[in-house]
């Protein structure tokens, strides 16, 4: 059987743990703590990849923490996280996103 999408980002990611949590806001995408990755399964399903890829890329080059949203520095790691995790989905599946 062939592994879907996610698990795809699992297998490239295995010091990390995936967990799909329930979050009623349209607002929330996902986070990680620590080693472990949230991705709110009330988005769509290329949300959840994108959502996946971009904590993995905080995960390997953002240290403390980013949850301020007012902070200059957290601006900027969010906005590198975003580009870097569009080109990885690029260039894992094929597809292009967005801008």
């Amino acid at each position: 059987m062939e592994m879907s999408d996610l698990e795809k980002i699992e297998d490239q990611h295995p010091e990390l743990k995936f967990y799909m949590i329930d979050v009623p806001n349209p607002h929330y995408h996902g986070h990680i703590e620590g080693n472990e990755v949230y991705v709110n399964e009330n988005q769509p399903e290329l949300d959840w990849l994108v959502t996946a890829l971009h904590e993995c890329v905080h995960s390997e080059f953002d240290y403390g923490d980013l949850s301020d949203g007012t902070k200059f520095n957290t601006k900027v790691a969010e906005r590198w996280a975003m580009s870097e995790s569009k080109r990885e989905f690029n260039a894992m599946f094929r597809r292009r996103l967005a801008n």
